[in-house]
């Protein structure tokens, strides 16, 4: 019988099976982006414009890497993490998905980028990591869909390199919410396949429970870029039309529920009941 992680790795699968075909992501393929970065744009906190590459520096920042770094990226996408900094930081570079449509055109990217010796994207999930050992390892926006996440950062832990570091940059909710926050929330976790979402605490001892000691973090929403609460509440509205209450209830509706997932999720940083946070922690 499958176990927890098999059946959650599977219904992650087949939600971004569905979302790639998109448009959302035909439209970033029209643009010849096809290894597109998944994760959210930032403010530059140096004043730089706006954008989902922000993160890479900020999650590097007083990390001490070896000339040549064993990086694994656990949860990749389409490996825009690695293909923005694998030539810059050199290396040898290693991207799990659990979607063949990502693998596939993130591949194909890395080869155009003549990285193929160095970078590569796995279809496996991060819930059964190579062996390494690895220098650094990324979750970003990746971590929040495990069914165990204690399990998921003790595996990571395990094939990390003595002194090497566990990044983990994702959504983050307060302890305690108000009842009108707290639906909020469960209707976030349930359309972005996030059956778990701990909390900042949560992590911080799923990272001990592992052996691995916090060396930084940041709360990163006064970086994100929000928009007014009457915009969200008008597209909230016509994403809850009967039709497409529908079109949800018959599994149709995948597109929606991501958009729905995102309002809230937006609508509850913007309060204060959730925090896109930053954790480093180092192995021993």
């Amino acid at each position: 019988m499958p176990t927890a992680s098999e059946r959650q790795a599977r219904r992650v699968a087949r939600y971004y099976r569905w979302l790639d075909g998109l448009s959302f992501f035909r439209e970033c393929r029209a643009e010849g982006e096809e290894a597109h970065p998944v994760h959210r744009a930032l403010t530059d906190p140096e004043g730089g414009p706006p954008s989902p590459l922000v993160i890479h520096r900020l999650m590097l920042e007083g990390l001490a890497l070896p000339p040549a770094p064993r990086v694994l990226d656990a949860g990749c996408g389409y490996g825009a993490t690695m293909l923005d900094l694998a030539p810059r930081l050199g290396g040898d570079w290693t991207g799990l998905t659990l979607s063949e449509a990502q693998r596939a055109r993130g591949a194909a990217a890395i080869a155009r980028a003549g990285l193929a010796g160095r970078v590569r994207i796995l279809l496996r999930s991060y819930d059964d990591p190579p062996p390494g050992p690895f220098d650094l390892i990324l979750g970003i926006e990746s971590l929040i869909h495990s069914a165990d996440p204690a399990a998921t950062v003790a595996g990571l832990a395990r094939v990390l390199a003595p002194g090497g570091h566990l990044v983990i940059v994702d959504d983050m909710p307060e302890e305690a919410l108000a009842p009108e926050a707290a639906a909020r929330l469960a209707q976030f976790k349930r359309f972005w396949r996030c059956p778990v979402a701990p909390t900042r605490a949560g992590w911080l001892a799923a990272l001990a429970a592992a052996g691995l000691v916090p060396v930084r973090e940041r709360d990163l929403n006064p970086l994100l870029r929000a928009r007014p609460r009457a915009e969200t509440a008008a597209r909230l509205a016509a994403l809850n039309t009967p039709w497409r209450r529908l079109l949800r209830a018959l599994g149709l509706g995948v597109r929606a529920e991501a958009e729905i997932g995102g309002i809230q999720l937006e609508t509850l940083q913007t309060e204060g009941d959730l925090h896109y946070r930053l954790l480093v922690a180092r192995k021993p």
